[in-house]
């Protein structure tokens, strides 16, 4: 009896001693946990399952868990794992996790990564993992599981939107290295950024291309927040302040200590004073939420596209007596004009959607039909492309593609595809080919560009080619011709 009394007050004196100011009444919620804990240590069964720090580790995680998916109690070894992950090289999908509706979800790919490679969207539904189901599962143990090894494969099971089958798709791990920002001039006067990630050289990069793009007086931009799961802080506040004038508010957190609030403001003059078109989707999170948020509440940008997925808690890590830890959200992001953004997202001005290719022409994918429809273009129409594939500077951007289209149309191309998959006796569903034209025009553009010149070409074609990057460009017309 003197052990268990004992035993109560170390556990009380572990409740009562940390920083937090606890309420009397509080105190009494805890009777009923100590009752537990004492009858546990008195009557269970089995004596091995009733070791005191065990019970008070279960303890702590479930009461953590209760509050949201990214608060965790972490043990002695998951504490240690944390920051060898931040030191040592993994291998990883090339994916952004989260957990919404208590449901382990794909918040976005990084572009070209095994993941990427290997088709998974923003808003995957992530259900099992090797077979084990995800239902409960911890953010941390979700990306312990997924990692591992380079060269290693991970069987993931995933469900898209409502469908109800699901479907496995076995992803080699590898190294992920994410080029955070590209950005090229489209035609002769709209500038075009790429924000992958919100991390390492992105403030800079972004810095450089304003800089290009004012030296050639570019007037239009769109910035690219598709499928961007975030990143840093500090990187997001850089590259808002380049659009906002000194002093404006950029997003401030709020939380229950109020002396703890912390606001953050442009810092300089803005680099780029032109008209901005900004992309958002499900896959645009956190970082990329206070950026569209900022631009969106000065009336900075016009955003378009899907409502972004809603992450903006700010955590942080409190290392306990034990060499454990705790990652306790601490507070939220507010747009300047006090907008919420975790939970609810940041609803763009112009609702877009991105086109998703039916069943019937992701079957085509998989068998290859693409590029093997280009390489046989190729040979077939030498006369368009022979020239520029023996000039070592052509490009092979949209302009260019005209040109080697000059023979033929647009329309012409995608009928010369279907003759192939008639001769392959592949059966063609009018409705699917017709509803997807533009979805299968553009990838038979990019395969064709990708044979011709290389990777970073055919990005250029897939962007020209892009219904909302084309969207947005009608937009950056009409407010100039308005401004006029």
């Amino acid at each position: 009896m003197r052990k268990r009394i004992l035993i109560v007050l170390v556990m009380t004196a572990m409740f009562c001693g940390t920083a937090f100011s606890a309420k009397k009444d509080s105190y009494e919620a805890l009777k009923p946990l100590m009752e537990v804990y004492s009858l546990i240590q008195d009557s269970y069964v089995d004596e091995e399952k009733t070791d005191p720090k065990k019970l008070i580790e279960g303890a702590m995680k479930g009461m953590v868990g209760t509050l949201d998916p990214f608060s965790q109690y972490m043990d002695v070894q998951s504490y240690k794992d944390m920051g060898d992950d931040t030191k040592a090289q993994f291998g990883g999908l090339g994916i952004e996790i989260s957990v919404k509706d208590g449901q382990l979800v794909v918040v976005a790919p990084f572009e070209d990564t095994p993941a990427y490679k290997a088709g998974i969207k923003a808003g995957d539904k992530i259900m099992k993992i090797e077979s084990d189901s995800t239902d409960g599962i911890e953010i941390m143990d979700a990306v312990h599981k997924l990692r591992g090894t380079p060269g290693t494969s991970v069987t993931i099971t995933i469900q898209r939107g409502l469908e109800p089958k699901w479907k496995d798709v076995t992803i080699v791990r590898d190294i992920i290295k994410v080029k955070t920002v590209r950005y090229n001039i489209i035609g002769e006067d709209v500038g075009y950024i790429r924000i992958n990630e919100f991390m390492g050289d992105a403030s800079d990069t972004v810095g450089k291309a304003l800089e290009l793009f004012n030296k050639k007086d570019i007037k239009k931009l769109i910035i690219d927040l598709r499928d961007n799961p975030g990143g840093l802080l500090d990187a997001a506040v850089e590259i808002t302040d380049y659009f906002l004038p000194n002093d404006t508010l950029i997003v401030y957190t709020q939380g229950r200590q109020k002396e703890k609030e912390t606001r953050f403001k442009a810092k300089n003059s803005e680099l780029f004073k032109g008209k901005i078109v900004v992309l958002i989707n499900r896959g645009s999170a956190s970082a990329s939420e206070i950026l569209a948020g900022a631009l969106q509440d000065w009336d900075r940008a016009i955003l378009v596209g899907e409502k972004s997925f809603g992450k903006g808690s700010v955590q942080t890590i409190i290392p306990l007596s034990d060499n454990s830890a705790l990652r306790m959200t601490i507070a939220q992001y507010m747009t300047p004009k006090g907008r919420k953004i975790h939970g609810v997202g940041i609803d763009p001005d112009i609702l877009l959607e991105e086109p998703v290719a039916s069943s019937f022409t992701a079957g085509l994918i998989e068998k290859n039909y693409f590029e093997e429809f280009a390489s046989d273009y190729i040979k077939s129409h030498p006369n368009g492309l022979e020239k520029d594939i023996k000039k070592e500077s052509a490009k092979v951007s949209e302009s260019d593609i005209k040109v080697f289209f000059k023979k033929t149309d647009d329309e012409k191309l995608v009928d010369e595809f279907r003759k192939m998959l008639l001769n392959k006796n592949e059966e063609i569903k009018a409705l699917e080919f017709f509803n997807d034209r533009d979805i299968i025009l553009k990838i038979l553009k990019i395969e064709i560009a990708k044979k011709t010149k290389c990777r970073d070409e055919a990005r250029k074609v897939e962007i020209e080619n892009d219904i909302q990057v084309k969207r947005a460009i009608d937009i950056l017309n009409t407010m100039r011709k308005m401004t006029k």
